[in-house]
């Protein structure tokens, strides 16, 4: 903290340690969200669910009729 930052430099970029640990703390915290998350249940959207009659949704509405 008393000293100057320390830099990297590769060709064109300039980047301090500080600022790349960052960057690399970002990018792991990204990765493991994607990885952990929860699996999610299969839901047919709502295309598949109109062409199959038979499937129901979560949303799906069952025994609508439609009056003109």
């Amino acid at each position: 903290m008393n000293g100057p930052a320390q830099y990297l430099h590769f060709g064109f970029l300039l980047i301090s340690l500080a600022n790349l640990l960052v960057i690399a703390l970002l990018i792991v915290v990204f990765v493991l969200a994607v990885a952990l998350r929860p699996p999610e249940k299969q839901h047919l959207s709502t295309i598949e669910v109109g062409a199959h009659p038979d499937a129901t949704g979560d949303g799906a509405m069952e025994n609508t009729e439609v009056r003109e």
